[in-house]
């Protein structure tokens, strides 16, 4: 009997030692970051409600308006990497959304120096040749 309780001891102890020593490892590898926070946006940097809903003009039809922002492309870094864009249509009756690459857009102030004027080097026609944008869910 007496050596039946060291065995039972020796049992019941192991699971335990691990436990603990699996959690103090676990502590060790978390890194919680804590959070930063803004209390006003920095210089050079703008709101997603500044693009979206705005108007592309086309720098080659005399800055005329081709087409609505109507959703952004944003990676996983944070960086857009493209516009989506509604062309053609009436009243957004059979309109089509068309990708632009960030790359390609220009965007200035306004003369009030308050809103920014979306401009791409293509036209009206060139955006409803382009390939349909589908939006994967």
């Amino acid at each position: 009997m007496k050596m039946i309780k060291p065995a039972i001891l020796g049992t019941l102890m192991v699971p335990a030692f691990m436990f603990a020593a699996g959690a103090a490892n676990a502590e060790e590898n978390t890194t919680t970051m804590e959070a930063t926070y803004l209390t006003s946006a920095p210089e050079g940097t703008f709101h997603a409600d500044a693009l979206t809903g705005n108007q592309v003009r086309s720098s080659v039809e005399d800055d005329e308006d081709i087409g609505t922002i109507t959703d952004l492309v944003i990676g996983e870094d944070g960086q857009i990497h493209a516009v989506v864009v509604g062309v053609g249509g009436f009243l957004g009756m059979g309109e089509k959304n068309v990708a632009i690459e960030w790359d390609s857009l220009e965007l200035t102030k306004d003369k009030d120096g308050e809103d920014y004027v979306i401009t791409v080097n293509a036209s009206e026609d060139a955006l409803q040749s382009a390939e349909e944008f589908k939006r994967e869910q």
